[in-house]
């Protein structure tokens, strides 16, 4: 068998790989849901600041905790109603959706980028230097990410910017324990045994043979890291040390309502309904993106 049958044959394998997977994924009720939440939400955070009708910041002071439009004394003109302040809550949720997601994209990003390169690295160390590194991660990972992203903004102080630090140090050891393992598993595999003796460099198994191989492991742990980002930086907003009012994040929305809920429960009701709407569609994504892509599920 020639060369280019081998590579068509590894073609059509890799094809029937993803049209089994989208098939799996499709199947999936749960996952497509969380998709189409999820791109819709995308969407509004995009087009946010051209569909809000207001500015997030400004006051209607004759207005204050103004009702939704299906409560008595709602408005079309604020149809979610105002805050303590009389800022219309729909375009500060719309701003809060496009600040949630564009950080928490941030986040992730650079979390994937630097720990899949500390992961890469620590698989080609010496056992004993592996060992080190590994185990700090683990030191890391048995802490609630919560708790280890507050002791870090406590360290360098409050803010989003820092809350955006704090993240992103907690969520790199979940890259760097995924990535080491799955080399470190394909590493003792035949195919990547016999590139070895065939002559492959270190770079060309790693990104030619092993590398592809882990990918869709990281897709899966992306998303998930997405819903972990998005839920500290809310909780550090809520506590005081993410993002600071005036700005519209939703959860320093929900820390300015928190005094309202008994007189004014949509304060705080429509930021967390968007907190939790947003979390519950991105694990419903993640769980049918590991089912479709996990090759040990899919076996």
């Amino acid at each position: 068998m020639n060369y280019a049958k081998v590579n068509g044959l590894a073609h059509r394998l890799k094809l029937f790989k993803a049209k089994a997977s989208w098939q799996m994924f499709r199947q999936n009720y749960g996952a497509v849901f969380g998709a189409a939440v999820i791109i819709i939400i995308i969407l509004l955070a995009i087009i946010g600041p051209w569909i809000a009708p207001y500015d997030p910041a400004q006051q209607f002071s004759n207005k204050s905790f103004q009702p939704p439009v299906w409560n008595i004394g709602g408005s079309f003109s604020h149809f979610l109603g105002t805050d303590d302040l009389g800022r219309d809550l729909f375009s500060r949720l719309l701003h809060g959706a496009r600040l949630s997601l564009f950080l928490s994209a941030f986040i992730v990003f650079v979390s994937a980028i630097v720990g899949v390169l500390i992961g890469a690295f620590t698989a080609f160390l010496p056992p004993i230097l592996r060992s080190v590194v590994m185990r700090v991660m683990d030191l890391m990972l048995s802490l609630p990410s919560l708790i280890l992203a507050i002791t870090v903004v406590a360290i360098i102080g409050p803010g989003i910017t820092n809350a955006a630090y704090a993240v992103i140090l907690v969520l790199i050891p979940q890259f760097v324990k995924i990535t080491q393992s799955g080399i470190s598993q394909e590493l003792n595999k035949e195919y990547s045994m016999a590139a070895k003796l065939d002559g492959a460099s270190q770079n060309r198994l790693l990104f030619k043979h092993l590398g592809p191989n882990i990918v869709p492991a990281i897709i899966v742990q992306i998303t998930f890291s997405f819903s972990t980002a998005l839920l500290d930086i809310a909780a550090l907003g809520f506590l005081g040390l993410g993002a600071q009012p005036p700005i519209a994040e939703w959860g320093t929305m929900l820390a300015e309502s928190r005094s309202y809920i008994q007189y004014a429960p949509w304060t705080m009701a429509l930021p967390g309904l968007a907190i939790f709407l947003t979390i519950l569609s991105i694990n419903l994504l993640g769980d049918g993106l590991r089912d479709a892509l996990d090759p040990q599920i899919n076996q």
